[in-house]
C-alpha cells in the first residue's frame, strides 16, 4: 500500500508545482495590435499586459480597461456583419452583472468572480460597449476568430469548467471546442 501512496503523493506534488508556476507566470501575457478603429487614419495602439487593456494615440490616452476587470485576451474585427469592427474581450470581474440588473435578477449582486464577454464598438468618436455578456456557464480559455464558407465572421472558442480556474487563471484540466456566432443580439453557440 505504501508504494501507491507515495505515487499519489508524487503526482499531487506535481500538480500542485505546475499549478502555481501557471498562475504566478501567466500575467506575463502581453498582447498588441494596431489598428484604426475610428477611421481617423491614425492607428490606435492596443497594449494588453497584466489584465489591463489601454488604447493609446500619439496625442495620448483614448481608453482604458476599469481596475476592477481582468481581461484575458482581446480581437478587434467586425464580428456583428454591419462592416464596422468592434473591440471583443474576453475578461474575468466579480459580479454577474454590470450595474443594470435583468428584469429577472432580483437578488443583490453576486461578487463571485467570472468570465465574461464584452463586444465594443466606436460611437461618435467614443468607445462604448455594445454587448457585455453576465457570466458565462463555461469560461472562455482562449478564442480566435475564423470565417466561414461565406466569410462571416465567428468566434472558435476554447471554454473551460469554473471549477479548474482560480482568480480568473485557466488550470490545465477541462476544455470544449465550440463556435461563436452573433446573431441580431449576443453570440450564440453554433
Amino acid at each position: 500500500m505504501m508504494p501507491l501512496r507515495k505515487k499519489f503523493v508524487a503526482v499531487l506534488a506535481v500538480v500542485l508545482i505546475l499549478l502555481l508556476v501557471r498562475l504566478f507566470f501567466s500575467d506575463a501575457l502581453e498582447q498588441q495590435l494596431s489598428y484604426d478603429l475610428n477611421n481617423d487614419g491614425i492607428m490606435e495602439k492596443y497594449h494588453l499586459t497584466g489584465g489591463k487593456l489601454t488604447i493609446t494615440q500619439p496625442d495620448g490616452l483614448v481608453w482604458s480597461s476599469p481596475p476592477e476587470w481582468n481581461i484575458q485576451s482581446f480581437v478587434v474585427d467586425d464580428l456583428t456583419g454591419d462592416n464596422k469592427p468592434e473591440l471583443v474581450m474576453v475578461l474575468w470581474k466579480p459580479g454577474s452583472f454590470g450595474r443594470h440588473k435583468p428584469m429577472w435578477n432580483s437578488q443583490k449582486e453576486d461578487n463571485k468572480y467570472s468570465c465574461h464577454l464584452f463586444l465594443y464598438q466606436i460611437s461618435k468618436n467614443k468607445l462604448i460597449p455594445r454587448w457585455c455578456s453576465s457570466a458565462l456557464d463555461k469560461p472562455i480559455r482562449s478564442f480566435s476568430v475564423q470565417r466561414d464558407s461565406t466569410d462571416n465572421s465567428y468566434l472558435a472558442v476554447v471554454e473551460g469548467r469554473y471549477s479548474f480556474y482560480c482568480c480568473g487563471h485557466a488550470l490545465f484540466l477541462g476544455k470544449q471546442y465550440t463556435n461563436w456566432a452573433w446573431k441580431q443580439w449576443g453570440f450564440y453557440r453554433i
